[in-house]
């Protein structure tokens, strides 16, 4: 009797595992089911008409460029904000100090002597401002601007515009190289007592546009770009022979430190709120286009993700926070505020998108190849918007940068460059070169990522590096000449920028 009520009593629990087990296994599918429900539905909202395009004419053609400390990139601000309540998330702005508010008002030029005519100029960025009536020197070409080439010209350099050439910009890497060679061309310029530096435009067709100079905030002399068509006009007089004059007349507003603001917006995580994922896009822009591929697609792109979580009534597990940077084009300043302000150990992973709107087709994992098997699982349901192709090279130019040298995870869209170089902080920056098909793919790429990133199964895998490995991709990566060219290097050597 013993062994008979023994047995019914092991079959009893026997079936009692079973039916746990069933159920359990039930709900695994019935989750999993849920999950790719929640995902296709995500893909087929981002993918369908939306307002991402009325945003961004909003941003772009009714506001304009957007120089931050600037009026207009305080409207851009107060619309952002608005703009993220009427989605329904959580929304509230960030202060952070600016060291330096600069922007142009106007600048013009005029070349007397062996010929006269008014070339157009533009601003270098921080450039400092002339007197009334302008300051008037001699114009003298220094080739590419080389070492050799300012050595040769000695002291012929003292107190006279220098006129440096440059390639015609058509991919990323001439962008890039433009900003690394500013620092020998510069340096070599005020080690040899020039008045300023003339840059001949890298596009064609008379197009002006604005980079930082290398010395950034710090610039104390007057640099401009002139039209490649008037530059090359100056460069063949004075190799001709002919003595060159320049008047420039520069009006800049130039002023102390002050406050701008970052907006932030939130959805809360349901399990993990203490753990931030964070899609990140800068609002600010140079001001001689409307900014629209740099970056204000890429802003209306971030609200559109959080404009379709809500309308999905979805909730993460981790907290997703929509960040909406500015000061990066002076500097990522208002991306280094915020890594200076937050607890780093709280941001798991952020995903900054900064390159226009051509195809996204893959991402730079910035020293962090184990991100790659990831970011290609969750972007098998996107399979027809590839190939993704990623690589794990190290960017410094955005606002990923200070999250890179925090030691933070950090992933940066990678482009099909479509039209980006040709319009890249340009006049011909504007709302209709914005490729309103990309865009979409790109939202959806970006939507789903960052979803799925924030719903990662377990513990959080990728720890924050400490500061010997961030070292250790600075120069695996080779990434010290660009960090010099950005004003970076000064900080990360003196440790008031990044891991201590």
């Amino acid at each position: 009797m013993f062994l008979v009520l023994k047995k019914s009593r092991q079959h009893f629990f026997i079936l009692i595992k079973l039916i746990l087990l069933i159920i359990l296994v039930g709900c695994l599918v019935a989750n999993q089911a849920q999950a790719q429900n929640i995902e296709t539905q995500l893909i087929e909202n981002l993918m369908a008409e939306t307002p991402i395009l009325s945003d961004l004419h909003q941003l772009c053609d009714v506001i304009g460029g957007r120089v931050t400390g600037t009026e207009p990139n305080e409207r851009s601000v107060e619309w952002a904000v608005k703009k993220f309540e009427e989605i329904g998330v959580e929304v509230w702005t960030e202060d952070f100090e600016m060291p330096r508010k600069w922007a142009e008002k106007s600048a013009k030029a005029t070349v007397t002597g062996g010929s006269n005519w008014s070339p157009r100029i533009a601003c270098r960025a921080f450039s400092t401002g002339t007197p009334k009536g302008g300051l008037s020197a001699e114009l003298i070409y220094a080739g590419n601007g080389t070492t050799d080439e300012f050595e040769a010209l000695g002291e012929r350099v003292n107190n006279k515009f220098v006129l440096v050439a440059t390639p015609v910009m058509e991919n990323l890497t001439l962008l890039f190289l433009e900003y690394i060679n500013a620092i020998e061309i510069e340096s070599n310029a005020k080690k040899l007592g020039a008045l300023g530096v003339v840059y001949m435009s890298s596009r064609e067709k008379k197009l002006l546009y604005r980079h930082l100079t290398s010395y950034g905030v710090k610039n104390d002399m007057p640099m401009i770009v002139m039209a490649r068509d008037d530059a090359t006009r100056c460069q063949r007089l004075l190799e001709n022979g002919k003595t060159l004059n320049l008047n420039i007349e520069l009006d800049v507003i130039d002023e102390p430190a002050y406050i701008a603001k970052n907006v932030v917006a939130e959805i809360k995580g349901s399990e993990k709120p203490d753990e931030v994922i964070i899609m990140g896009a800068h609002l600010d822009s140079w001001g001689l286009g409307t900014g629209a591929n740099d970056n204000g697609c890429n802003v209306t792109m971030t609200m559109d993700m959080a404009r379709q979580y809500k309308k999905l009534g979805i909730a993460p597990k981790r907290t997703i926070r929509f960040i909406l940077w500015n000061g990066e084009e002076q500097g990522m300043f208002g991306s280094q505020a915020y890594t200076q302000q937050h607890n780093m150990n709280d941001v798991k992973l952020t995903l900054t998108v900064d390159i226009g709107s051509g195809n996204i087709d893959g991402f730079f994992t910035n020293s962090r190849p184990e991100l790659q098997a990831m970011l290609n699982q969750y972007l098998e349901p996107l399979d027809s918007l590839g190939p993704f192709e990623h690589t794990d090279a190290v960017i410094v130019g955005t606002d990923n940068y200070d999250f890179f040298a925090q030691g933070v995870p950090n992933l940066v869209a990678k482009h099909d460059v479509y039209n980006y170089c040709a319009d890249y902080h340009s006049e011909s920056d504007t709302y209709d070169k914005v490729n309103a098909l990309n865009l979409k793919h790109n939202a959806t790429i970006m939507g789903l990522l960052t979803w799925q990133f924030s719903n990662a199964e377990g513990k959080w895998r990728f720890k924050r590096h400490k500061r010997k490995k961030i070292e250790k991709a600075i120069e695996t990566y080779d990434l010290q000449s660009g960090m010099q060219a950005l004003n970076l290097w000064d900080g990360w050597v003196d440790k008031s920028r990044g891991r201590k």
